[in-house]
């Protein structure tokens, strides 16, 4: 049985009644299942999106996604998206977009008002790699308010005469490339933005300042985010996908609350009804145990009856018992349920052969930072030793990123140094067309596979998902991939370029966790506030001039 979906926007006349006509035809034989997904737009009432009974399947496995959503998002609300890594977040928002996803079965209806939207992806897509910023601000770009654009440019300190510059913008830091991506989109004309994942790699003044945008503008925001500080100063409403039993079983919620009371409630939820199904337990159990005592001694006295008559009274109590117990199965279904939980993930590393203390991996007396003949940053002077954990902030484009692969360069170079290596751009390191199994596997032998299986298992991958192609994963999930890569390799030194991008806020405490009990050293770039104060042990600011030793309650600023 198989799916016909239908836009019969694009349709007219005849073409219209002849599709209509097969179509039903074909259904009413039994031949399909008729779908027909709407999205349409209309200028009536003040809501911005409408959305009726909306799933979403993936193809692959035939799972839901999103599970019969059903809302309406006002003009001027900010809603959040949240959720488990590889629970839809991104796919839900590009179906509210209108855009076309051919991995998945949409069932549902959208009515949307918007005419114009401004939209930021998770990652810098792939046509604007290439691109100039010359021709990404002056070239096709009539709609632009170039007023807004260079006071936007001006209030994120990124230099306007750059806008005429042949640099491409696939060179560019990944802080300066989302830096303009929101320049130029919000220079646009816009009745709603869509954001995924906008905080990942901007620094700490930008995320500031990117918070304040969201609450001050009048138009509709709809943004997935992993940052619960970020989350708690912009969201008005929460969508949250949930996976549960096993990430078998969708569970779409909505609430028209700000982040911080959605997570009171959700927590006094769970536990009132924990509450509740734990005294509905030890009252079924006391009312079964009765139960089962009435029914062993009605069954004793029936073996041991030789007498007719009183047997066949034993025998119509042994019906009522019987009845009753029907009666009590179906009062245990009625129960109040023990609630479903997301599965934290479970990560750790473990015979790691650590660096001495004291020893010295890379000394750094007053040297530049360059790209080509471009100097980022003088003098730098640095002592990296082998359990050192150090943070590295800084405005983007500074060349946090530029520094970590230097010292990537010294320390691969050692005998001694195992080095572990997560990058910003995960597909550097990942093979997107093997599956998570291949990619991890070294010897194909089943013992490894099983291994392999179990650790994926642990960070909440279902089955099916190990078997697809990295590619069709999520940032979330190709991370996840990454971090157990490290822990397989047992490396004794690890440089981590902006490790708890793209992770939701149940796997964030188990990263720092996982970073703050590693026993080897690190260098990590990060604008995670939580992560550099439980994890780093000393913090320096990246500028001009030099590293600056940061304090550890200051680096919050």
């Amino acid at each position: 049985m198989g799916w016909i979906g239908v836009d019969w926007s694009s349709l007219t006349g005849f073409s219209t009644w002849i599709i209509a006509f097969l179509t039903v035809t074909l259904a009413l034989l039994g031949k399909v299942e008729l779908f027909v997904m709407h999205y349409q737009h209309s200028r009536k009432g003040n809501h911005m999106i409408k959305i009726n009974h909306l799933t979403i399947t993936q193809n692959k496995d035939l799972r839901d996604l999103v599970a019969d959503l059903s809302m309406t998002i006002q003009d001027g609300e900010k809603v959040a998206i949240i959720g488990e890594e590889g629970n839809g977040k991104s796919t839900l928002l590009k179906t509210l977009m209108g855009e076309a996803l051919p991995d998945f079965t949409v069932r549902g209806d959208i009515q949307s008002d918007h005419q114009s939207l401004a939209y930021i992806p998770q990652k810098l897509p792939e046509e604007l790699k290439n691109r100039t910023l010359h021709d990404y601000f002056f070239l096709d770009s009539i709609d632009l308010d170039y007023s807004i654009l260079y006071r936007l440019a001006e209030e994120l300190h990124f230099d306007s005469d750059r806008f005429a510059s042949d640099q491409e913008i696939g060179s560019l830091s990944g802080g300066e490339s989302l830096k303009i991506q929101l320049i130029h989109e919000l220079a646009k004309p816009f009745e709603i933005l869509f954001l995924d994942e906008p905080s990942n790699d901007l620094d700490l003044e930008t995320v500031d300042w990117l918070k304040g945008q969201i609450r001050k503008i009048r138009q509709t925001v709809i943004f997935i985010s992993h940052d619960e500080d970020f989350l708690s100063q912009t969201a008005d409403t929460i969508v949250h996908l949930r996976l549960v039993k096993h990430r078998k079983e969708a569970e779409t919620l909505v609430e028209h609350l700000d982040y911080d009371r959605y997570s009171e409630q959700r927590k006094a939820n769970f536990t009132k009804q924990s509450q509740q199904a734990a005294n509905d337990q030890r009252a079924y159990d006391k009312t079964m145990e009765k139960h089962r005592r009435v029914k062993q001694n009605v069954e004793t006295a029936l073996r041991a009856t030789k007498d007719s008559t009183a047997g066949r009274l034993l025998a119509k109590k042994m019906k009522t018992v019987l009845s009753q117990e029907k009666r009590f199965e179906k009062t245990a279904h009625s129960m109040t349920q023990k609630p479903l939980e997301e599965e934290q993930i479970q990560l750790f590393f473990s015979d790691i052969q650590p660096l001495p203390v004291s020893k010295v991996l890379i000394q750094l007396e007053k040297e530049n930072l360059s790209i080509g003949d471009r100097v980022l940053a003088q003098e730098l002077q640095l002592t990296i030793r082998g359990q050192e954990k150090i943070g590295i902030i800084g405005p983007n484009g500074i060349g946090k990123s530029t520094l970590l692969a230097k010292f990537q360069q010294l320390l691969s170079a050692k005998r001694e140094i195992s080095l572990g290596f997560m990058p910003q751009d995960y597909h550097k390191k990942l093979q997107l067309d093997l599956s998570p199994i291949a990619y991890l596997s070294k010897t194909g032998e089943k013992e490894e596979l099983q291994k392999i299986q179990s650790h994926l298992a642990s960070l909440n991958f279902s089955y099916p998902e190990m078997q697809h192609q990295i590619r069709s994963l999520s940032g979330g999930q190709q991370g996840k991939l990454l971090l157990l890569d490290l822990v397989l390799r047992k490396p004794n030194f690890l440089l981590l370029d902006e490790p708890t991008r793209n992770f939701s806020p149940t796997s964030q405490p188990q990263i720092r966790k996982l970073f703050a009990t590693y026993p080897g050293g690190l260098v990590t770039v990060s604008h995670d506030r939580r992560f550099l104060k439980e994890v780093c042990t000393s913090i320096y600011r990246l500028t001009e001039h030099g590293l600056e030793v940061v304090d550890l309650e200051d680096s919050y600023s």
